[in-house]
């Protein structure tokens, strides 16, 4: 289970292929989130202590120094104890890392399309309406919202991703939130991420579909909550990925200026 909000230098992993590479690569990402879900609470003090000020070359370094430059500015909200836990956690983190990087780099032109296009998906939004990805044509552009049901600013934002989705209805846009937690189904989290919907008034489609499938990779591959993208009509990522909730007026701008070029592509 992904125990981390809003931070990460790890996108969206390349799952075309399906050779010994890739595999190894998901097994690598799985530790990383594994030693996150440990201390879920303590992980969530460091990302919430650091959310405001990230840059883009922040991101662009080895995660695990990311996450131990973090710890040192959070270190006075820890004890002794806490802090050596993290320390130890995000030290692995970089071992994992550095060994990601050494692994062989798949081809080119398909890294790429992998990069720049939402993957192929069949699934259900959470009252089992069937949806695919044909979804992106009939808009002139979608945000995708990435969250799960126990990540504080994913849910602080989700009456700000409402307001939002009646606004840019009028565009032709659509907000969809693909929850994490709801993949494969899993009707416990369904039922928990629909009351959540619920109480903060957000009545925009949010689906799921199968976590073994290539869509079901990019959102287990995402390692910072929540993660908003914009998709085209043709279903082409636009933009950076916006990390950070919407309900921050910073990040709010930012997502619109990439909703503005994807309107302009179009």
């Amino acid at each position: 289970q992904p125990g981390q909000e809003c931070q990460s230098s790890q996108p969206a992993q390349n799952t075309q292929t399906a050779d010994s590479s890739s595999v190894t690569e998901q097994n690598l990402l799985d530790e990383e989130n594994k030693i996150l879900s440990e201390n879920q609470e303590l992980w969530e003090k460091v990302f919430g202590a650091m959310d405001k000020n990230v840059t883009d070359s922040d991101l662009s370094k080895n995660y695990g120094e990311f996450l131990l430059d973090a710890i040192e500015k959070a270190k006075d909200q820890f004890t002794d104890e806490e802090y050596e836990t993290l320390h130890a956690g995000a030290e692995k983190i970089r071992d994992i890392e550095n060994q990601i990087a050494q692994l062989p780099q798949g081809d080119s032109a398909s890294d790429t399309a992998s990069e720049n296009t939402f993957p192929k998906f069949d699934g259900y939004d959470l009252d089992g309406n069937k949806v695919d990805s044909s979804l992106f044509s009939e808009n002139e552009f979608t945000v995708v919202n990435f969250w799960f049901n126990g990540c504080k600013p994913c849910v602080a934002e989700l009456g700000e991703l409402d307001k939002l989705n009646k606004k840019i209805s009028e565009q032709g846009g659509e907000v969809i939130g693909i929850n994490v937690e709801t993949l494969d189904g899993n009707e416990q989290n369904i039922e928990t991420a629909k009351q959540i919907l619920e109480t903060k008034e957000a009545s925009y489609r949010n689906i799921y579909f199968d976590s073994a499938s290539d869509a079901g990779k990019f959102s287990l591959g995402i390692m910072a909550f929540p993660t908003t993208y914009v998709i085209d009509k043709n279903g082409n990522i636009v933009g950076e990925p916006l990390l950070g909730g919407i309900d921050s007026e910073e990040n709010l701008n930012k997502l619109l200026d990439t909703i503005s070029k994807a309107n302009q592509d179009n």
